[in-house]
């Protein structure tokens, strides 16, 4: 039985999603899947290309920020994480804030598009906050937990980034205000310690609220879905 299950609901009078949790035990890499599953085989409502029934050829999004996480840079470096943060990534420092992304093309592109194809030559490693984006309706919780998830690995990244230096022993800062970044702003959180999604809990990173609404019992609209399929 999957832990974490996308569910379609009517949102607005579009087809959209909501995230339900059927275990404590359910994993980052478990929201993953499900969204991911939900991505390629559901009949939901695109808001930007509402004509087309597949994100493929779609870049749209990749035209935007796109913050990464901690485990995102493991899997993308392959071991060379400061090579990789130095050329492959934007650290953009303003006073103590400190926001990476990955790097953009001329084009204002993520580097990783094909512009040809309007596909990710990255696939199977693209960023978190790739797999887990649908340009359609989702409800608060589904996006409150998305936010959260990226949030927390997004601070994880950055509190490692600090232990990293450039040839000159300088913090590697590719653009910034007045920069004065300040370890203590960042706490550990559930990615402490975790090399894979597969490690980190949902529950940990909830607040009781919210884990609340993720876990009660939804209503599926397979009827909604039977009809538009």
């Amino acid at each position: 039985m999957d832990r974490v299950k996308v569910i379609p609901v009517l949102i607005d009078g579009k087809i959209g999603y909501d995230i339900e949790v059927t275990d404590p035990g359910a994993t980052v890499q478990e929201y993953i899947d499900a969204v991911n599953n939900f991505i390629d085989t559901a009949k939901y409502c695109r808001i930007r290309n509402p004509e087309t029934d597949s994100c493929f050829g779609c870049d749209l999004c990749c035209q935007e920020r796109i913050p990464v996480t901690l485990i995102d840079v493991l899997n993308m470096s392959e071991g060379k994480f400061r090579q990789f943060v130095c050329e492959m990534l934007h650290v953009y420092v303003e006073g103590r804030v400190v926001d990476i992304t990955m790097s953009l093309d001329e084009l204002e592109r993520c580097r990783y598009l094909d512009n040809s194809l309007g596909i990710c030559s990255n696939y199977r490693k693209r960023p978190l906050v790739c797999q887990t984006f649908i340009c359609c309706p989702a409800t608060r919780n589904a996006n409150k937990l998305r936010e959260e998830i990226i949030n927390a690995g997004e601070d994880e990244l950055v509190r490692k980034w600090f232990k990293f230096r450039d040839k000159n022993n300088n913090p590697i800062i590719h653009e910034g205000i007045l920069p004065a970044p300040d370890i203590r702003d960042y706490c550990p959180t559930p990615f402490a310690g975790a090399v894979s999604y597969d490690q980190v809990k949902l529950i940990d990173l909830c607040n009781s609220r919210l884990w609340h609404k993720l876990t009660e019992k939804k209503r599926v609209f397979r009827e909604i879905v039977e009809k538009k399929s």
